[in-house]
């Protein structure tokens, strides 16, 4: 729903997108896999799309936090937003350049939308996979918006939000 709603949003300011509403978990199941085999069943996807594709270049892997609304929300302008938070994996050779990229859109949230980012998390192969399949684009970062508690309402306010910002990141970054 999420990943549509951003899609959606993208290409009403001109960028071309794919959105892969796989429901992975029920791929594992059907394939006997369990949880762990995730991102490299994810990873499958992903090979394959930018295979078809080679102008596919942002690759945004979108989540749902597991904290509750009071840590997932933000007034602005007297309308909620859900929060969102990046989450970066250095357990790749080249983590930096998706670290890099995920500081220059979080750098235009907090100029934009001030509090609407939680920031970014760098996590190691000690904390999680630590690759979370970044290591096929320097443009890959997890983003994990609102949390169970959100409404579609905010979702979407948010999802506009990072639209704006990556479709600005998107015309304007050096190529």
């Amino acid at each position: 729903m999420v990943g549509e709603m951003l899609g959606r949003a993208l290409e009403r300011r001109g960028v071309g997108t794919k959105v892969d509403s796989a429901d992975i978990v029920q791929e594992l199941s059907l394939k006997g896999l369990d949880f762990n085999s995730s991102y490299q069943l994810s990873g499958e996807r992903v090979r394959s799309a930018r295979a078809e594709n080679k102008d596919l270049e942002i690759f945004l892997d979108i989540h749902r936090d597991s904290l509750r609304k009071d840590f997932t929300t933000k007034e602005m302008n007297g309308e909620s937003f859900a929060r969102l938070l990046f989450v970066v994996g250095t357990g790749h050779e080249n983590y930096e350049s998706n670290l890099s990229f995920t500081e220059g859109l979080d750098k235009l949230l907090a100029t934009r939308y001030p509090g609407l980012s939680k920031g970014i998390i760098k996590k190691s192969s000690d904390q999680g996979n630590g690759v979370y399949n970044q290591d096929i684009s320097p443009n890959s970062v997890i983003v994990e918006i609102g949390g169970v508690d959100n409404t579609v309402e905010e979702l979407h306010r948010t999802t506009e939000a990072l639209a704006d910002v990556l479709s600005d990141y998107y015309w304007h970054r050096e190529k």
